[in-house]
């Protein structure tokens, strides 16, 4: 097939998404506000063209052999009475844990489990499905469902609010410090799937949370496709550690775009891992909107093989006295590649901000790529902020030095790329989660 008339029947796919997803959405009893940003998401999705090579955040990444019109874009899973219910994949994922945090997952376009712990219930959090969550708390997610996450970013993203299908809601209200951690798992079963969730967290003012998403299936045969967005508010003096985990199976095309909005005195901690599918594109950007707001972003990506990971950062200070400090770190092997473009965004009048941002980038083979586009925009002239990229191989010296007590070479070299990765592992809160990161890291190695 050719590349237009992939494109043509792409496009075709688009509209039939949107249309299902707005009949699913009224009946499920969706409000008409969230219907009509659907509506509108619809219209841009079908004027833009699909993201391709002549956008500057698209010229090192390519979707263009994925086709949506081979994509089951609606397909449910059994609903869990239990965690018991669940995949044995996922039930390994959560390693005993479920029983200890508050739980949503998400199986292909339908979350088949909510699980909201007693000690979080007695505080007030909420925590559900989107679509529970539009039908008994859709006051609290107008105004912030697709707030942060423009439809006319591109096509993806637009499509991702038309056909939007499943995701989680978190809610904790002024004041309260959630007793345990939330976990929002998303599971695909195989090949042939596609999956729009849209997630939304909400601190008030003074909470404290911690939020763990992961993202995981096995490898199939044949493409998938996830089109996901997560927008975040952390409310003036609150504090949210979150975890963003990706580990699709190789098989998946991954698109996401993930925002964050800092109140005043607030603080995020942000956690970014990408170890799986085929080719992800993700885009996080983080808003810091009132004076005193701080972002801290930790983030690691490990290609092998022909992955290719495409990772976007902003960090916007919109205001005066704000704080970021980002770094990210990949690995790569085999002929893997990575593209990492970041930007510090200082506007007019953000005087005494305070930004860093870092990609460290260590190659593993001769044949793998990394590309690294730090960049400052600055409209400010009382502030501090310096980035930095560095791309090289593994020290022989160290390797020399480690080999010459008796390691072997294989082993020599996973302890250096452990030791590369741990200043990003030690910020996962889930002991659990560290290990199975680990776990994925000693594997790629091999």
């Amino acid at each position: 097939m050719t590349s237009s008339s992939l494109e043509t029947r792409s496009q075709g796919a688009v509209a039939e998404w949107a249309a299902l997803a707005a009949a699913r959405a009224r009946q499920g009893g969706e409000p008409g506000w969230a219907l009509e940003q659907r509506r509108r998401a619809a219209e841009i999705a079908a004027r833009l063209p699909f993201p391709d090579r002549s956008l500057e955040l698209w010229r090192r990444t390519d979707f263009g052999s994925l086709s949506l019109a081979e994509m089951a874009p609606f397909a449910s899973g059994t609903k869990a009475r239990n965690v018991d219910d669940l995949p044995a994949a996922v039930l390994e994922r959560l390693a005993g844990e479920a029983g200890h945090l508050g739980l949503v997952v998400q199986r292909n376009s339908e979350v088949v489990l909510e699980q909201t712990h007693p000690a979080l219930e007695r505080q007030g959090v909420i925590l559900c499905s989107m679509e529970r969550a539009l039908r008994e708390h859709a006051g609290k997610l107008e105004g912030r469902l697709g707030a942060l996450i423009e439809a006319g970013h591109d096509r993806f993203a637009a499509l991702h609010h038309a056909a939007r299908a499943g995701g989680a809601f978190v809610w904790v209200p002024d004041g309260v410090e959630a007793e345990l951690p939330i976990r929002l798992l998303q599971w695909l079963d195989g090949p042939g799937l596609a999956t729009a969730p849209g997630t939304v967290i909400v601190l008030g003012r003074g909470a404290r949370a911690t939020v763990v998403e992961e993202l995981t299936s096995a490898t199939a045969e044949g493409a998938s496709f996830h089109d996901g967005g997560t927008e975040v508010f952390v409310g003036e003096d609150a504090k949210l550690v979150y975890a963003h985990l990706q580990d699709w199976g190789r098989n998946v095309y991954h698109y996401s775009n993930q925002r964050a909005q800092v109140a005043r005195g607030a603080e995020l901690q942000w956690i970014q891992t990408v170890l799986g599918s085929r080719m992800t594109k993700t885009n996080s950007y983080f808003d810091l909107a009132g004076p005193g707001a701080q972002v801290y972003v930790h983030g690691f990506m490990f290609g092998d093989r022909r992955q290719h990971f495409d990772l976007h950062t902003l960090q916007r200070h919109r205001v005066d006295h704000t704080t970021s400090d980002l770094l990210i770190k990949c690995a790569l092997k085999d002929r893997a590649r990575s593209v990492y473009q970041g930007l510090i965004q200082v506007a007019e009048g953000a005087q005494r901000t305070d930004a860093y941002q870092a990609n460290r980038n260590l190659l593993l083979s001769e044949t793998a790529r990394a590309d690294s586009i730090p960049g400052l925009e600055i409209l400010a002239n009382d502030v501090r902020c310096t980035h930095g990229a560095t791309i090289g191989s593994v020290d022989p010296e160290q390797m020399y030095y480690l080999m010459s007590r008796g390691l072997p070479s294989n082993e020599a070299q996973r302890l250096i790329v452990e030791g590369f990765f741990v200043p990003v592992l030690d910020r996962i809160p889930l002991e659990s989660v560290r290990e199975q990161l680990r776990g994925i890291i000693q594997h790629k190695i091999g």
